[in-house]
């Protein structure tokens, strides 16, 4: 998740149509700029070339964040109605859902995390593998990947428990945007 002020407001963010290098953009309803969610910055509008500031968030199914934030409210805006972004999960060389207009092959998708210099991805067929959470070092930081298959999720924690920076994300989508990065094979990181 990513945060901007344009002058004293906050600004509100939707997703918007089309992609770029593979991958999603989104519009914020006051500048109307258009952003790209892994480069974190404006690309086209009046705010093009402005970086986000980038906030841990933990993208999940609704179900697993009732599981971990039971007392979660949730805020409806009256008049508003969202625009979700739904993963499906469905394979290629399967017969596609025909009540769907979209679906998503998820058997690429992982976690992108940036540390200092230093991107790496962790694809999720290679952390349902490992069955457990993975600690590692990068940078001089040891770090926690958490990992739930059924909640089609994974988040980076720091020693003390504090969610990290990071992103869901396909791996070419990612590869596009960090070229160089690290990418978990087993329970080692080759590039």
């Amino acid at each position: 998740m990513y945060a901007r002020r344009l002058g004293d407001r906050e600004l509100t963010f939707d997703f918007a149509e089309g992609l770029i290098k593979n991958n999603l953009l989104f519009v914020d309803r006051e500048s109307h700029s258009i952003w790209s969610q892994l480069d974190g910055k404006a690309i086209h509008g009046l705010l093009k070339e402005t970086p986000l500031s980038v906030i841990p968030s933990l993208q999940t199914t609704w179900k697993h964040w009732r599981e971990i934030h039971p007392d979660t409210r949730v805020w409806v805006i009256e008049g508003e109605r969202g625009r979700p972004y739904l993963y499906r999960n469905w394979q290629p060389g399967t017969p596609r859902p025909k009540n769907l207009k979209k679906v998503h092959d998820t058997s690429t998708l992982g976690l992108g995390i940036v540390i200092g210099n230093t991107a790496m991805f962790f694809p999720f067929q290679v952390l349902d593998k490992i069955k457990g959470s993975l600690g590692f070092e990068v940078e001089g930081k040891e770090l926690t990947i958490h990992y739930r298959k059924e909640a089609l999720t994974a988040w980076a924690e720091d020693m003390e428990g504090r969610l990290l920076p990071a992103v869901i994300a396909y791996k070419e989508g990612w590869m596009r945007f960090h070229p160089n990065s690290e990418i978990l094979r087993t329970k080692e990181f080759v590039h």
